[in-house]
């Protein structure tokens, strides 16, 4: 009895050490990847239906939109799970190959839901400021779409080369980690910065600025004045949002991986870092690919209403179904684009 108590308790001291933090910590960290987990699934996949299913919402900008909900929910499936074990457990449970292909698929989903960003932005300042005039990504958007994927699969190569799992030091298990050459790591990482931080934030924040000021210089085509205002203000309102929420939730994590890089940390600095820093800053992408259908989908009012539409077509549609034991193909729903309104 004694035996079996003792090896009970040295396993349970091991599965202890085999934390990254407390239980109540973890506990705390479960709880909010999973709710935003759910949003994420949720929001993206009635964004991606409500495209899909209605053919009139298949224009330019809700191709977009529709590829930013698929990168979405790429970070969602293949970045969330693995995020929240890597950073609260030691050592890596999921085996070698998926030791190189999560990492890359994590690449590939945020730099398509970044440059899709930036792709929105385009069409949209395109749209206001050129109202008469067609544009290159109106007129290839098939094409910007590929090239998003391509320029996104091109960045994960370096991830999938340089990530290995080997044995950890003073431990029975094993981890994924990076195995780059004399110090090559520094500048992958500076171009993820470049290249997936600034230059989106600076071109959208240019782009967003014009169509701002575009849309309140314009003279308000009669109708109340109050009204107009109202309207151009809830524009600008969005515009911001959009900005900041981008902004805010990335600027975390590149600054935490240039320091980590740059900063020449202590261990007990690499400790924080690595066991509470790095999962907040992993949570706050992950929770702007939850509001991204908010922001981009819901916060349209010509898109809410044409998702309930939908919704209660689907409704009759099942409900017809089971009483006459046939189904009824629901009329077509008109729905507006997600363009800013610049009349």
């Amino acid at each position: 009895m004694n035996n079996f108590t003792n090896a009970s308790n040295s396993t349970t001291d091991r599965d202890v050490e085999l934390l990254k933090q407390t239980v109540p910590v973890i506990v705390v960290f479960a709880i909010v990847y999973f709710i935003t987990f759910a949003f994420c699934v949720v929001g993206n996949t009635i964004i991606c239906l409500v495209i899909v299913k209605i053919p009139r919402m298949r224009n330019v900008t809700n191709c977009f939109i529709l590829n930013l909900a698929v990168s979405d929910l790429l970070v969602a499936v293949f970045c969330m799970p693995f995020t929240l074990v890597d950073d609260v457990v030691m050592g890596w449970p999921f085996g070698p190959v998926m030791c190189k292909i999560t990492p890359a698929v994590q690449v590939v989903s945020v730099a398509v839901s970044v440059f899709t960003l930036v792709a929105i932005a385009i069409d949209r300042y395109c749209s206001v400021i050129y109202p008469n005039e067609p544009s290159f990504i109106s007129n290839y958007n098939v094409h910007v779409i590929v090239l998003i994927w391509v320029l996104g699969s091109i960045l994960s190569i370096p991830h999938f080369v340089v990530m290995q799992e080997v044995p950890a030091v003073d431990l029975e298990v094993t981890v994924c980690t990076e195995s780059w050459w004399n110090g090559s790591r520094k500048p992958f990482t500076t171009t993820l910065l470049v290249v997936l931080y600034i230059a989106p934030l600076c071109l959208i924040v240019y782009l967003y600025f014009r169509i701002g000021c575009k849309v309140w210089c314009k003279p308000i085509p009669g109708g109340s004045r109050e009204a107009g205002l109202k309207k151009k203000f809830r524009v600008i309102k969005m515009l911001f949002v959009v900005v900041m929420l981008f902004a805010l939730s990335w600027i975390p994590l590149h600054t935490i991986m240039m320091l980590d890089d740059y900063g020449n940390l202590q261990q007990y600095q690499q400790h924080i870092v690595y066991y509470y820093i790095y999962p907040v800053s992993h949570w706050l992408v992950y929770m702007h690919s939850s509001v991204n259908p908010i922001i981009y989908g819901y916060y349209n009012s010509s898109f809410r209403k044409g998702m309930t539409t939908l919704m209660s077509s689907m409704c009759r549609e099942n409900k017809m179904t089971t009483s006459a034991g046939e189904s009824r193909k629901p009329d077509d729903v008109e729905l507006v684009a997600v363009h800013i309104d610049s009349k």
